[in-house]
């Protein structure tokens, strides 16, 4: 169905097959075109995307770093005199015999509101702090100041374990997180630094803790409002203070999604923000959208512009195309009319040229020429001469070379020259250089077309012009050796021929590298070169040529195999002549 289709309506149409062709290629150039500018842009956001993350982490470093040095701050101010004059430091309400002092109603107004008043100040210079909380060990009071009015301490929380589980010792301020300190329950980061005695310093003698409650969903928000697009993670050592997306895959670190770390080291927390890629391709949808109609429409219009030009084009040739129906059926047609003056137009005045000339020749030739043409058309037909292959081989190397074609002319030259020589009626001997010249013209008439190439070496000790040779009798050696050795099966194969005078002898050696002949073919072979009344059905070729030697010089010549065959030369054959300058 579909091959009945596209012979009627593509096949007997090269325009239309050209239409296809270009359209298709069109559209290859178009989609990798697209391809090339979504990478390119998919890069760029990328690029972009990153950089933007990169600085949101450093940005969110800089705040975290910026709210511990304000809260080790806040935790110095806890041992200065804050009014000044006789009035006490925050620290001094936290002794065991202050606050012993202090538990008279009027004292504790005083110590209320300056509690109050201090942490207020505290708050308002951190704004991510949700509380600050001063935690006394002698009386287990708890101080505390909120940003929202809605929050208040836990009450069921335990808070004197809670800060009696932190290690006693100089490394602070510690870290930690909890849902639970305050009520309603939401995401703290909390702050904590123990309160010694400033002049006596030790790690047993705490009086108290100061704690800042950092607001978790406050900070994952500075570092991206949009949740869904991004990721935050702040750990300490191994323990996460914050995840802004804890329902998530814990393994991010294997994912193929954009991350910027952050470390302070000072504090031993590393800040982690991570980009999903998902989104960034989510980003890339109405690019891609967008450029794949541009991309449609330019290659529409591109195939329509072509389709144009090759419709004006394809009328003038089928003007071409029925004129020349007409003078195939009658030559004396009127000419053509040439419309353009472009290539077309210098074809269509060229056919007309020829046309005219055609007319004139018929004219004045074929009327006075049927007669002896007809009567030589009959004695063709009863004899063929050599010259006619030689002048048939000679016209077509004409014409390959009038066509630009030198591969074929010099091969068509070759041929023709071998069976000019093979049928020209010579003398038998022949020069060794002659046999040689016309055995590598075989060769490479036998090569043609062919990927694996035979190669002829000759290694020669004597003048090969001065020594002479049965004519027709070196090349089907080769080609006995080709055919046999299987020469075109093995790689690098070569055909070695030696020559040299041994004895008042020519003696001819011919080697290849092809497959290696087993003693059993061995014997075979030297039985029939041996036995005068034998026609085997292979080597037939040696056989005669070694018949055709003996005959012409005597029986002491012809071939011959070696001796002792060696493993590593799979064929070797001797010639041997007499040697005559």
């Amino acid at each position: 169905m579909f091959g009945t289709w596209y012979r009627k309506w593509i096949g007997r149409f090269i325009f239309r097959k050209l239409n296809i062709g270009i359209g298709a290629a069109l559209l290859l150039v178009f989609l990798l075109l697209g391809l090339v500018i979504y990478n390119n842009v998919y890069t760029l956001l990328e690029q972009k995307e990153r950089e933007l993350l990169e600085f949101r982490t450093e940005k969110l470093k800089l705040q975290l770093t910026d709210i511990l040095e304000r809260f080790k701050y806040d935790t110095g101010t806890v041992y200065q005199n804050m009014g000044g004059g006789d009035e006490r430091s925050m620290y001094e309400l936290f002794l065991p015999d202050n606050v012993a002092e202090g538990r008279d109603g009027k004292q504790a107004v005083f110590e209320q509101n300056y509690m109050k008043n201090v942490l207020t100040n505290m708050l308002t210079r951190n704004p991510f702090a949700s509380a600050v909380i001063m935690y006394r060990i002698e009386d287990g009071r708890l101080f505390a100041e909120f940003q929202r009015q809605e929050h208040r301490l836990n009450e069921s929380y335990p808070f004197d374990r809670f800060f009696d589980s932190f290690p006693k010792g100089y490394r602070h301020p510690y870290l930690g997180s909890s849902d639970e300190l305050l009520t309603p329950a939401d995401r703290q980061i909390y702050i904590v630094n123990p309160i010694y005695n400033p002049l006596t310093i030790h790690p047993d003698q705490v009086y108290g803790y100061h704690l800042t409650a950092l607001n978790a969903k406050a900070i994952a928000n500075e570092f991206d409002s949009r949740s869904s697009a991004y990721r935050l993670i702040i750990k300490q050592d191994d323990a996460v203070l914050l995840d802004s997306r804890p329902d998530e895959t814990s393994d991010w670190q294997a994912s193929d999604d954009l991350v910027a770390r952050a470390s302070m080291d000072r504090y031993r927390i590393e800040i982690v923000g991570i980009s999903y890629k998902s989104n960034l391709q989510s980003k890339l949808a109405d690019i891609t959208l967008r450029i794949s109609l541009i991309l449609g429409a330019c290659w529409i219009i591109c195939v329509a512009v072509v389709h144009l030009i090759q419709r004006f084009v394809v009328g003038r040739f089928n003007q071409m195309s029925a004129h020349f129906k007409k003078v195939q059926r009658n030559p004396f047609t009127p000419l053509m009319p040439v419309r353009g003056e472009d290539e077309i137009g210098d074809l269509m005045a060229r056919f007309n040229r020829m046309a005219q000339e055609l007319q004139n020749h018929i004219n004045q030739v074929y009327v006075s020429e049927i007669r002896k043409r007809n009567a030589e058309f009959i004695a063709l037909k009863t004899q063929i001469h050599p010259h006619f292959l030689y002048n048939t081989l000679e016209s077509l190397r004409m014409q390959a070379v009038i066509s630009e074609q030198p591969y074929i002319a010099e091969k068509l030259h070759l041929l023709g020259r071998l069976y000019r020589w093979m049928l020209q009626p010579t003398d038998e001997l022949i020069s060794v250089q002659e046999e040689l010249a016309n055995t590598r013209d075989y060769l490479e008439l036998l090569m043609l077309g062919k990927s694996n190439r035979i190669e002829l070496r000759v290694d020669a000790e004597v003048n090969l012009e001065n020594c002479f040779m049965l004519k027709f009798t070196l090349q089907p050696i080769v080609e006995n050796a080709i055919q046999h050795g299987r020469l075109e099966e093995y790689e690098d194969p070569v055909i070695r021929v030696d020559i040299r005078k041994e004895d008042g002898l020519l003696l001819i050696q011919i080697q290849n590298n092809g497959r290696t002949m087993t003693e059993d073919e061995r014997e075979r072979l030297l039985s029939q070169l041996q036995d005068s009344n034998a026609f085997p059905g292979q080597h037939l070729g040696l056989k005669n040529i070694h018949e055709r030697i003996k005959h012409f010089y005597g029986v002491q010549y012809g071939l011959s195999l070696p001796a002792s065959p060696s493993d590593s030369e799979p064929f070797r054959l001797f010639m041997t002549f007499p040697y005559k300058r």
